[in-house]
């Protein structure tokens, strides 16, 4: 449960994690960091929600969003941010509740390709990703669902180990974070 904070402690402690989430997408400009670094930073975002609660956990979404998508060149981290990977680890707890089970991961799974089907779409609006792909031939074709059904994967072995970071927050790191701001 989210403790009752006054509001100095809720904006700064916002603030310090925004900033912290956009210090960390700058790293995004590492082209290996592209997918990694924007979860990273849902992740940072989340301990809002788990500290405070979702609406200022959203807030800052919105904050970080924005705050990225003006500092950080790297357009393509920046969409996933925004599409999925930011807004994810507050809402999927939301997800969790769904029964039975099955429909739990049918919905996370629809949430995800929805996002990256958005995501995709804008980024080959601005970048031009066709030429790329005429440019691999016969593996072009089949480049995008190939790439899709690798995501999917990725997305899976994603939602187990948010599960698992979730987790280890909840049971090890805030109960020494609240013990040291009484």
């Amino acid at each position: 449960m989210a403790r009752n904070y006054n509001l100095s402690f809720r904006i700064a402690y916002c603030g310090i994690v925004v900033a912290l989430s956009v210090v960390v997408m700058y790293a995004a400009l590492i082209p290996a960091m592209t997918y990694v670094l924007p979860a990273i930073s849902g992740i940072c975002i989340w301990t809002i929600k788990e500290q405070i609660n979702r609406k200022w956990g959203l807030l800052a979404y919105v904050a970080c969003s924005l705050l990225s998508f003006i500092l950080v060149p790297e357009i393509e981290a920046n969409m996933y941010l925004i599409m999925f990977f930011g807004y994810y680890p507050l809402v999927s707890d939301l997800l969790e509740k769904i029964k039975p089970k099955f429909l739990s991961y049918l919905a996370k799974i629809a949430v995800f390709n929805i996002a990256v089907v958005i995501a995709f779409n804008i980024v080959c609006l601005i970048i031009n990703v066709d030429q790329v792909l005429d440019g691999l031939e016969d593996f072009g074709n089949m480049a995008v669902y190939v790439l899709w059904g690798a995501a999917n994967i990725a997305f899976i072995c994603y939602d187990l180990c948010l599960g698992a970071i979730m987790f280890a927050f909840k049971k090890w790191l805030k109960p020494k974070f609240n013990k040291r701001i009484k």
